[in-house]
């Protein structure tokens, strides 16, 4: 399958993923919501068992498969405390920048050079997370200063660069290292589960709060632990073809589905300049990747 195409179905996985979690997280504590997400997506994950070379699973590979598996499972809870705290409407867009920070990371760490339609890009993110900022009702700075002083959006902003960080160890993973994607996406679930449950035995109530987890986040945690598992098999695939910022850019724009649902479906106000402002997040990143 082209891997367009399967960036795409990951991201609608990614969108179905976003409005659950947003569903399950009005009764669950973020941290203990993500451990039970992350223990149903190793159950969920089993199945790829049987299609395993276990030769694959050198020192080197473990190491990168746990580092990637780390820096995802933080962005998961920065991301999860801002989904309940905040409107998914929101902070959906902001989550569309991944792609701009990828190509800022790929600049600083490993020299590489924007060209104008790039820079061009990049602006047009910028624009869109200004028009996401701005309250109409308000003046520019006290807009900006409630927007820069929310600590929930700064969780979720500073998420972006775990998610770009994992996006790059993912494409190593799957193309440099060969590793075959039912062997990624089992012994990443597995250290998904092992660093889970360490955040919520440090952040959260332990395993009483995990047990609260997969009780109360019901079958919202098994949805969407379901479609997690789903896009990051899809995405998997995609990176083994195709290049981290094509990837990252096509399936971010789940965000434009999940922005125009969920703020309808969870009746949030300024739907619709969100959604103005996250179609302009997209086209920044699709042009980023032209």
């Amino acid at each position: 399958m082209n891997w367009f195409f399967l960036a795409l179905i990951s991201a609608l996985f990614l969108s179905g993923s976003a409005l659950v979690e947003k569903r399950g997280l009005r009764k669950v504590h973020s941290v203990d919501f993500a451990a039970a997400v992350s223990l149903w997506g190793l159950v969920f994950s089993v199945p790829f068992l049987f299609f395993i070379d276990f030769s694959v699973f050198s020192p080197r590979v473990v190491i990168f498969i746990g580092a990637s598996a780390f820096v995802a499972t933080t962005a998961f809870v920065l991301v999860a405390k801002g989904f309940r705290h905040l409107d998914i409407s929101l902070v959906s867009p902001l989550l569309s920048l991944s792609p701009g920070v990828s190509a800022v990371l790929g600049f600083l760490v490993l020299g590489e050079v924007l060209d104008v339609q790039h820079i061009v890009g990049v602006c047009g993110m910028i624009v869109g997370s200004y028009i996401l900022a701005i309250d109409p009702n308000k003046t520019f700075l006290n807009s900006f200063r409630e927007f820069r002083s929310s600590s929930y959006i700064q969780l979720v902003l500073f998420s972006l660069v775990f998610y770009s960080v994992g996006a790059v160890l993912d494409r190593i993973i799957v193309t440099d290292l060969a590793v075959s994607i039912p062997a990624f996406i089992f012994l990443f679930h597995i250290f998904i589960a092992i660093f889970s449950l360490i955040i919520a035995s440090i952040f959260g109530n332990g395993l009483r709060g995990v047990g609260v987890g997969v009780t109360r986040g019901g079958t919202s945690a098994v949805f969407v632990s379901l479609l997690t598992v789903g896009y990051r098999f899809f995405q998997a695939e995609a990176l083994q073809v195709a290049f981290v910022g094509l990837v990252s850019a096509v399936k971010r724009s789940s965000s434009f589905f999940t922005t125009l649902i969920g703020g309808e479906l969870f009746h949030e106000r300024h739907v619709g300049r969100r959604l103005f402002a996250s179609a302009v997040i997209v086209a920044g990143a699709v042009l980023m990747i032209l």
